[in-house]
This record gives C-alpha cells, structure tokens and sequence, in this order.
C-alpha cells in the first residue's frame, strides 16, 4: 500500500529531531495522548462546536475567563478563520480596511472575497536586522470603517495596541488585533500583555503556534462593544468547516486549561541563557524583541544568509528552525523544549559560524515598496488574467498576491499595481534563496 504523505511524516516523526518550529507541543512531547479518540462528529452523545452544546460553551466560557474578553470561541481552522471572522463580523462590501504592510497574506485573501478595500500602512523597519517593527501613523480617514493590525509579528515585536485603540476609538471605528503568535501571552508576567485586555475590539490567535494545540487550532476572543456578536456567529459558521475536527478542538481545551496553570518560567530562564551564551561565544547578533521565547539570531557578521544557516541545520544536524530570511533565522521557543534542544543548537551554531569568513559588505536592500492608496482585491482575484515575466510586469495589475512564505507577509497585492521595486525585491529575494509563494513557473498572473 503506498502511503506518500504518511510515510514522509512518520518517517520524520521517528527522528525525533529538536524543533524552534511550530506547532508549539514540539513532535508531540506536550500533546495530551489519545486525542484521536475525540475524532467524532455531532451526534447526541458528544459535542457541537457550531451550536455550543453544554461543554462547548462552557470551554468558551473558561476560554474567555483566562483572557479577559467578553466572549471566546474556540476554532478548528487557525487564524486563517479568524481573520475572515473578524473582517466579516464588522465590516460590508465596499468598505475599507486600514491594515499594517506587514499584515498576513489571509487578510488580502478576504479582502478580495469578500469585496473589502484596503488600504495599508507603512511599517517601520529595523535597519540593524532588517525586520518590520513598529507601524507608522495610524490615520484612519472617513473612508476607514476598521483597521487591522498584527501584534505580535513573526519576529516577536508588538506594536502599541492601546494607543492604536483608543485612535481607532476616538474615529469610531472598531481595532481588529492578529495576534496569532501570542497566545502564550496569558501565561506569565514576564510576556507582553494581551491585545485582549489593552483595547482592542476582536483578537485572533493561534493555540498550535506556542501551546500544546494540534494544528489548526485556534482562539477568536471578542472584547469591545463595537461588535456585533450575532454577525460574529453567522462568520463563524460560514469560514469554518461544517465538520469541525473534535480531536483539534479538545486540544485547544486542553492547552487553554494547561496556560491557566502557566509553566513558562523554566523555558523563559532557559531562553535567557541561549541568548547570552550566544551574544558571548559568536558574532551572531540576538534580536532584543518584546517576547523572550521568540528567538531571532541575526548572521550579517558573516559571509551567509538566513536560508543557508537554515538548511544547515536541517541538512547535517537535524535541527527545524520556524523560518528565515535574508539574514535571520526564527526559533520558536515553548516549555515542551528540552535543554537537550538548545545544547544541540548551541553547538550546531557555533560548528557552523567557525568555518564561515566573515562578511566583507552588506548588499543594498531596501524595505519591500508598499502600495499606495486604496486597493481593491477583488478587481485581480476575479479578473480574467494571462501569465507574464516578471520584467513585463510593471504597470499591470496583479490577480494574484506575491510573498516570501513565511512570513506570509505580501509584497505584491491583488488588485494593485505592479511596481518596478516591488519586482525588484522578488528577485533580490529569489537571489538569496527565499520561497516565493503566488508565482508559477516564475511568471506573476496579471489582469488582462
């Protein structure tokens, strides 16, 4: 019987390798055993996710107690679904988002479906690591009917949700937080405060990125009274999967259950420790960022980029790291990783930085060009379209939306014109190693 796809993953299981990637229960080591005995479906005898039978709502219940927000739902179809959730629960066709350049591809997938413009907002970019940070000014016109941002990013920096809120607030408007990356928030002092309890109007967040949750996992959190809680139902039942995956959904109970009890203090004094073991034995630089679990080492002082360092470690030490980019790699750090992991990294590092020269000069890259004024998605995502060569690409419009995956973050958008930078920055990209996700056969889908 052949097996492709389960004989890979088995096979990878097997190796135990040491993983900073997600999910966040790292090769099962936190994950509750027998989950797969919550494989059912509706029946009278169990659960119904989409109606809140007795013991979902009372799971949402408890879900809601530990962030603080007025209602909690939990998902079975990751952030991807609570993006299109919140979206949909507050804004109408024709309407204009205001989002963070950095927002996550799913945001302009929704956008374009459901008939939502958009309008994106410059982030600002570290220039030592070359990461987004911080958003610029946040002016939400008449024209703005909500505005969504990511805090936590991918490299673990927030951005400042209550003055975002109380702006937002000022205008009328609801403040829509991605905050998939900080679950884990809730579960020691020593983490940033949740966008649940700093003003925002809909948080979404992903379990099976930094807790124990399968994969898909999810937690939609409604906190304002912006919102209206009967379109945020009808969302729910129109993104999810009419089947619901059970054995997801007791996970994300069980991960809810298991932050209440916080257990971060050891991985949070362990973190700390790789971080300056680092800083003191390389020249790998560590990203001071807001959550001390996300872990970004930077290797600009050597002749290599992110990518490289990456395959390294998978290739010849067996080590999964979250991602990379031009010059950084992304360790995703939880209490369900051993010190074992972080010796074995450590000495990984250090073998291969030893044989590496030093880099001679930084290439010229600039920040990805962000597209101005409004966007309408929808003209590209259901537009007839032709293929073309990226250099026959400028001016057009685009039916597609170009990333870098992961992050996930776009650099071409559907429905807006293609610009000269932007082509630019794909092929730089390209050059150092990056996977570029909504290209085929390195042509861009353009509107006839």
């Amino acid at each position: 019987m052949e097996t492709p796809i389960y004989t890979k993953l088995e096979a990878f299981y097997r190796k135990g390798r040491p993983s900073f990637a997600m999910p966040g229960h790292k090769n099962l080591r936190g994950l509750a055993p027998g989950l797969q005995k919550c494989d059912v479906t509706e029946l009278a005898a169990t659960v119904d996710l989409h109606h809140e039978s007795d013991e979902v709502k009372r799971a949402n219940e408890l879900l809601s107690g530990l962030y603080g927000s007025k209602r909690s739902f939990i998902m079975t179809c990751g952030s991807t679904a609570g993006i299109q959730v919140m979206l949909s629960s507050v804004l109408k066709p024709g309407d204009t988002l205001l989002a963070d350049a950095d927002c996550h591809i799913s945001v302009i997938n929704t956008c374009a479906v459901c008939g939502f413009k958009i309008k994106l907002i410059p982030v600002r970019y570290n220039k030592e690591f070359f990461v987004p940070g911080g958003v610029g000014k946040i002016c939400p016109e008449d024209d703005i009917k909500a505005v969504i941002l990511t805090s936590p990013n991918y490299y673990g920096i927030i951005k400042n949700v209550r003055h975002a809120a109380d702006i937002c607030h000022a205008a009328g408007i609801p403040l829509l937080i991605d905050e998939a990356h900080g679950a884990h928030f809730a579960g020691d002092s020593a983490f940033p405060k949740s966008a649940v309890g700093l003003g925002a109007d809909m948080v979404c967040q992903s379990a099976h990125k930094t807790l124990n949750a399968l994969t898909g996992a999810a937690y939609l959190h409604v906190c304002g009274n912006m919102v209206d809680i009967k379109r945020v139902r009808r969302a729910l039942a129109s993104f999810q999967t009419s089947s619901p995956s059970y054995p997801i959904a007791a996970s994300a109970d069980i991960a809810r259950a298991e932050l209440a009890e916080s257990r971060y203090s050891a991985i949070i004094d362990e973190c700390g420790q790789f971080r300056d073991a680092i800083s003191r034995f390389t020249k790998i630089r560590v990203l001071e960022n807001d959550d001390i679990t996300r872990i970004v080492l930077n290797f600009s002082a050597y002749d290599v980029t992110g990518f490289e360092v990456s395959k390294r470690l998978s290739d010849y030490f067996g080590i999964d790291v979250e991602m990379a980019d031009c010059f950084n790699i992304v360790l995703i750090a939880t209490p369900w990783n051993r010190h074992s992991d972080f010796a074995d990294l450590f000495s990984a590092l250090k073998d291969i930085t030893d044989m590496l020269p030093p880099r001679s000069a930084m290439p010229e890259i600039s920040p990805p060009p962000v597209t101005d004024g409004v966007i309408a998605p929808s003209a590209g995502w259901f537009a007839d379209t032709e293929p073309v060569e990226p250099d026959a690409a400028e001016g057009r419009i685009s039916a597609v939306s170009v990333t870098a995956y992961p992050p996930g973050i776009p650099i071409i958008i559907t429905g807006a014109v293609i610009s000269a930078g932007q082509i630019e920055y794909i092929k730089l990209l390209t050059r150092f190693g990056a996977e570029i996700t909504g290209m085929d056969d390195n042509r861009i889908e353009v509107v006839k």
